[in-house]
C-alpha cells in the first residue's frame, strides 16, 4: 500500500483552519501552496470530507463579530449617533420615497410652489396634462399602425452564463455568455397603447364630469344669492309689489321671476 502523503493532511489542516476563521478558501491557491495539482486537491477534499471536519459556528442575532454595517449609527459600538435626518440608505428608487420640504432642491421647491391648491385649478391642470399624454399616445399608435405587419421591436434582454466544465479554465465560474431577446410586434404594441389610451380618456371623462358639477353648483349658488337679495329687498320695502307695469296693473315680482329661472 502506498504511503499516505503528508501534504494531504497538511492541506486538510490548512483548509479547516481558514474555514474555522470564517474565511473563504481558494482551492487553486491552496493547491499551489502545497505543491500539488488542483484536481488532486479536490479529490482529497471529497474523499476526506474536509467540510464535515470544520467546526460549526452558531450565529448570534444581529451583526456578527467584526461587522461594520452599523458603524457610526445609533446603538453601534462606541457610537451614540444615529443615521442623519433624511437618510436614504435603504431607498431603491424615488417612486416611494418620503418628501420633506426642508430637503427639497430649488427646482423641486419651485415645482411644489407652482402646483395649484384649489380644486378647480388642480383638475384643470390635470386635464391639460392628460390631453398632452392622450395626444402623444395617439401619435405613437399612428406610427406603429403605419409599419409593415412583420415589423418587430426589441422588448427585453436577458443575459445568461453557461457553467464551465472542470479543468478547462483557470478559475471556477462561467465559460460563455449568452443572451435571450424578446421582441414585440407592432400590433401588440398598438394593443398596449390602446389600453393606456382608454385609461387616460376615462380619467379625462371623470374630470370633465367633476368640472361640470362644479359649474352647476356655482350657478345654483348664484341663483340662491339672488333669491336672498330679493327677499331682503322685499322685507325692507325697497322693492314694491304690484304696480302699473303689468297688464294686470301689478308690478313684476323679482322674486317670482328668479324662482321661474331656477
Amino acid at each position: 500500500m502506498p504511503k499516505r502523503s503528508e501534504k494531504r493532511d497538511t492541506a486538510k489542516a490548512a483548509y479547516i483552519a481558514l474555514k474555522s476563521e470564517g474565511k473563504s478558501v481558494n482551492l487553486r491557491e491552496l493547491a499551489e501552496q502545497q505543491g500539488v495539482t488542483y484536481q488532486l486537491l479536490r479529490n482529497w477534499k471529497a474523499a476526506d470530507k474536509w467540510d464535515d471536519a470544520v467546526p460549526k459556528q452558531k450565529k448570534k442575532r444581529g451583526g456578527q463579530p467584526g461587522n461594520q454595517n452599523s458603524a457610526g449609527h445609533k446603538n453601534a459600538a462606541g457610537s451614540h449617533d444615529g443615521a442623519p435626518p433624511g437618510n436614504k440608505n435603504a431607498e431603491k428608487d424615488g417612486a416611494y420615497s418620503a418628501v420633506f420640504f426642508d430637503m427639497l432642491t430649488d427646482k423641486e421647491l419651485e415645482v411644489a410652489q407652482a402646483a395649484p391648491t384649489g380644486s378647480r385649478d388642480a383638475l384643470i391642470q390635470e386635464m391639460q396634462l392628460l390631453k398632452v399624454r392622450e395626444h402623444r399616445i395617439m401619435e405613437k399608435i399612428a406610427v406603429y399602425e403605419a409599419e409593415p405587419e412583420d415589423t418587430l421591436h426589441l422588448s427585453s434582454v436577458l443575459d445568461m452564463r453557461e457553467p464551465a466544465g472542470r479543468g478547462d479554465k483557470k478559475q471556477d465560474g462561467a465559460r460563455q455568455q449568452m443572451g435571450m431577446y424578446t421582441k414585440d410586434s407592432a400590433f401588440n404594441r398598438v394593443m398596449k397603447l390602446q389600453e393606456a389610451l382608454y385609461k387616460v380618456q376615462g380619467r379625462i371623462a371623470a374630470i370633465t364630469n367633476s368640472l361640470r358639477a362644479m359649474e352647476e353648483a356655482d350657478r345654483r349658488i348664484e341663483l340662491e344669492r339672488q333669491r336672498l337679495d330679493i327677499m331682503r329687498m322685499r322685507a325692507t320695502g325697497a322693492v314694491p309689489v304690484g304696480g302699473p307695469d303689468d297688464d294686470t296693473g301689478a308690478e313684476l315680482d323679482p322674486l317670482a321671476e328668479s324662482e321661474d329661472r331656477i
